[in-house]
């Protein structure tokens, strides 16, 4: 089946899981130029075995025994889908060894049926040998063969999501590719893919260029060799924006305020700034931002970190987005800006 990036309904958060991983696979008609003759057999299994079982998984829970447990938050229940991926990525040879424990383990960590489903529908097979199984596909024969190589050249060219490669099929890992902005478009809306443009060439134009990095998902745009903002694909693939701002109180921070004021739209942009700067969500007892909570344009509240971070901005929020991003860069220009550590956006 064909997954539509612009769908935004679902039946469920599995549904919605299965969704997101496929639309998060890089198309093989992409990928094919990168990958070693000897491969390609191996890579094109990989590939429509993935494509296939997100689409069984997205058109049929049932078999492999997938439930919502409304007592379990969504992202415990989305884990469901992810089982494949455990279960195939050290595999390095067309036919693998799996102990007796391993296969226990297996079935204890998911649900029996997902193996069973594996077997019926999806070619594994698993053959009994001493005090083990002996793991194959019939349908695919060649698809671990895949997962290792994509695995391995992952592991040795990169420091961070080296099994994504595997997972999203992007075998352009065989030629040390370095994603970058163009990839985060490849999973976005349309709607999502014109916002992500929009600032883009905002930045470009003013000298914020996006970085070449092995992160998935994840566009890092720096002015000056410093950190400007980061822009991320989130759950449900949505946009996230995280954009450097300042200590409270400090140089760099009074510097801002200073030209926010004299801004035509200063009660609003403040205002945004409020609503977006990054807040504690009592993660922590013994948090010491609770124990300095801090004034922000009148407002007083407990900033985790200063950061302003915006979900799917739009219209106003967009206007004011461009408007930040302008002044963190203004701030890094004239040397007076804070360091900014983004985390996972």
């Amino acid at each position: 089946m064909e997954f539509d990036r612009n769908q935004t309904e679902f039946r469920d958060c599995l549904q919605e899981r299965a969704w997101e991983l496929a639309t998060r696979q890089v198309p093989l008609a992409l990928t094919q130029p990168f990958i070693p003759d000897a491969l390609q057999p191996a890579c094109s299994d990989w590939y429509h075995f993935s494509r296939n079982l997100f689409a069984d998984m997205y058109e049929n829970p049932a078999r492999f025994g997938f439930e919502v447990d409304a007592a379990q938050p969504d992202w415990m229940n989305r884990k469901q889908v992810d089982f494949y991926f455990w279960m195939v990525g050290g595999a390095d040879s067309p036919s693998y060894e799996m102990t007796a424990a391993q296969y226990k383990k297996m079935l204890k960590k998911f649900n029996p049926k997902s193996v069973e489903a594996l077997q019926q529908y999806h070619g594994f097979r698993y053959k009994a040998q001493g005090d083990g199984f002996l793991v194959s596909n019939a349908l695919y024969p060649n698809m671990f063969l895949a997962t290792k190589a994509t695995t391995d050249f992952g592991n040795a060219k990169y420091k961070v999501n080296r099994g994504h490669f595997m997972m999203y099929c992007d075998f352009r890992v065989f030629e040390g590719y370095k994603r970058g902005y163009e990839d985060l478009l490849l999973v976005f809306s349309d709607e999502r893919r014109q916002i992500a443009e929009e600032i883009h060439q905002y930045s470009v134009s003013r000298k914020i260029l996006p970085q070449k990095c092995s992160y998935f998902f994840r566009v890092e745009y720096k002015h000056k060799g410093k950190l400007v903002f980061v822009t991320n694909a989130k759950d449900r693939n949505q946009f996230v924006i995280k954009i450097g701002f300042a200590e409270i109180g400090g140089k760099a921070f009074q510097r801002m305020a200073e030209e926010i004021e004299k801004d035509a739209d200063a009660a609003e942009w403040q205002a945004f700034l409020c609503r977006h700067i990054t807040k504690c969500q009592n993660c922590k007892q013994k948090c010491r931002n609770k124990e300095n909570p801090v004034t922000l344009f009148g407002k007083k509240m407990i900033v985790c970190d200063a950061s302003i971070r915006v979900l799917d901005p739009k219209d106003d929020a967009l206007k004011y987005v461009l408007k930040t991003i302008e002044l963190r860069a203004m701030v890094i220009q004239e040397g007076i800006s804070d360091l900014f550590y983004p985390g996972s956006g």
